[in-house]
């Protein structure tokens, strides 16, 4: 097996792939023109250095099924978004309305069901003076305690549609 090398060979390859080969020595171009090794050396090298200053500045387009593809993806996404925006709001005005309707049932209710609790505690059920005594307990609690239902449920119905706001990306 013959030995292909040269003791110039490092030099040479140096001098291309640092971009000096043009003012090279007078003595190591003359050497590089008369020596097969060093000249395949300078041709590969010269490739291999156009290649990657080639590669540096290359831009990579993808292909097109792959832009339509996602601009399709984006489309399907942003009409999903657009949809869905009026019933977030639906949804929102759905919750106050049930809100509203409870309270007013609970309104109109309230007088019967106080009514039907002091019937259920008369003594004529059996029951003793005790238990009308938590029945009026219960039923001021409740009065007490409408507006901090109120509030709980403005929070619940105003919740969403806060959350609706923050989180809009226009």
């Amino acid at each position: 097996m013959a030995d292909h090398s040269c003791v110039h060979e490092h030099d040479v390859v140096a001098a291309v792939l640092s971009h000096r080969w043009d003012r090279a020595s007078d003595e190591l171009t003359q050497h590089a023109a008369d020596c097969e090794v060093c000249r395949d050396v300078v041709a590969v090298a010269r490739l291999l250095s156009a290649d990657q200053e080639h590669a540096r500045y290359e831009v990579h387009v993808p292909a097109a099924g792959q832009v339509w593809w996602r601009a399709a993806v984006r489309a399907r996404l942003e009409a999903a978004h657009a949809v869905a925006r009026p019933l977030t709001w639906l949804h929102g005005i759905a919750g106050a309305c049930a809100v509203g309707v409870a309270c007013a049932m609970i309104g109109m209710a309230w007088p019967s069901l106080r009514e039907l609790a002091s019937w259920f505690t008369f003594e004529a059920l059996g029951a003793d003076a005790r238990m009308a005594d938590v029945a009026a307990f219960v039923t001021a609690a409740m009065q007490r305690s409408l507006p901090l239902a109120f509030v709980v449920a403005a929070c619940l119905v105003l919740a969403p549609v806060a959350l609706y706001f923050v989180l809009t990306d226009d």
